[in-house]
Order: C-alpha cells, then structure tokens, then sequence
C-alpha cells in the first residue's frame, strides 16, 4: 500500500473514530460533522470526501470487505486454485494486516456500545451488513461461472461471514501472529462446516 493510500486510510479511520467518541459522550443528536471533523484535525469538507453522513461515519467500514484487486484475484481462480484456501486468502485480506484485528475488536466493542445507545442506526448497519455480504455471494457466484443470484454462493457467503465474526472472537491478542492465528482458524471453521454437512456414507 502506498503512503497516500494510507494516509487516506489513516484519515479515514481517525473520523470514524471521533465519530464514535463523540457520539458515546454526547448522543447522535448532539454531534455536528464540523465538530467529527475538527476532532480529527480535518475540515468538513474532507469529511465529505469520506462519507455522506454522520451516520454513515458511526458505522464506518463495518463490516470487513475485500478490496477489488483481492476480489478479481479470487474470481479468476487465484491465488492458489483452491477454492477454500483462496475463500480464506480473501477474508484474511480483508483485515489489512498485522495488528489490526486487536484494532477491530476494540472497533467492535466500541460499535456495540453505540448501537446500544443508539438503536436507529441498527438499520444502517445491517443494511452494510447485507450489503458485504451480497458482495461475496456474488463473487462466489462470478467465480464458478453460476448465475448471480446462486443460492449456493449465498448460502456460502452467509457461512464465511459468520465464520469470520466468530472466528475474530477466538483470535489470541497480539500483532505479528494475529494474521496467522486467524488464518488457521479460518480453516479450521471451513473444515468443521464441511465434516457437520458434508456426506454421511
């Protein structure tokens, strides 16, 4: 990633986060987007580079997607031909690096107490939700030449984003082996969901 694009990441990441801030302090009603943007040392102009809305800022880049490189990558058969290692390549990616899963758990947690404080967002979220997930139904679907709307690649899909918001709780805390250690559990989990469905005989 180059220093541009991670500095827009970083900016981005500082308005979501006094976004959240502001709004467990003070309610949503009571939080401006000029006064998110001066929390982050940014105007609201640049705010509006990031997101639309307030609300849109209070959920942020929940939950995890792929990028389009790491999602093209996956559709055309890559990166290693094998359709489960490549499902848990693409989640993995997802989460950017080493020690941002102890980042997105603090995220999380955070996430959660505002949803708690502030139940109309509930719906923004799940939308965002459904959103990510058709996104990796489709890409499944795309993969294997199936018409989008494939149930099979939604039922996957469905099962890959439950894998990974359980398998985020289980992650020891840490930096370096975070990535692997979620790797491992990746498979793990597929491997599970196949011995409970798979055939009997």
């Amino acid at each position: 990633m180059g220093l541009r694009e991670r500095k827009k990441r970083a900016t981005r990441r500082a308005l979501q986060g006094a976004a959240v801030r502001l709004t467990l302090e003070r309610g949503l009603e009571k939080v401006t987007v000029e006064e998110i943007a001066a929390e982050a040392d940014v105007s609201a102009r640049t705010f509006f580079n990031y997101f639309a809305t307030k609300e849109d800022a209070l959920i942020g880049d929940a939950p995890i997607s792929p990028d389009e490189a790491d999602r093209e990558e996956f559709i055309m058969g890559g990166p290693t031909g094998d359709f489960s290692e490549d499902l848990v390549h693409l989640l993995i990616n997802s989460l950017a690096g080493p020690g941002d899963l102890t980042a997105h758990r603090a995220e999380a947690a955070q996430r959660k107490a505002l949803l708690d404080r502030e139940p109309q967002l509930l719906p923004v979220f799940l939308g965002r939700l459904h959103s990510a997930e058709q996104g990796l139904a489709t890409a499944v679907a795309q993969r294997s030449g199936a018409p989008e709307d494939d149930f099979r690649s939604q039922v996957i899909a469905g099962a890959a984003m439950s894998v990974t918001r359980h398998t985020l709780k289980r992650v020891p805390y840490g930096d370096a082996g975070d990535i692997e250690a979620a790797r491992a559990l990746f498979r793990k989990a597929f491997v599970n969901l196949g011995e409970a469905f798979g055939p009997t005989d």
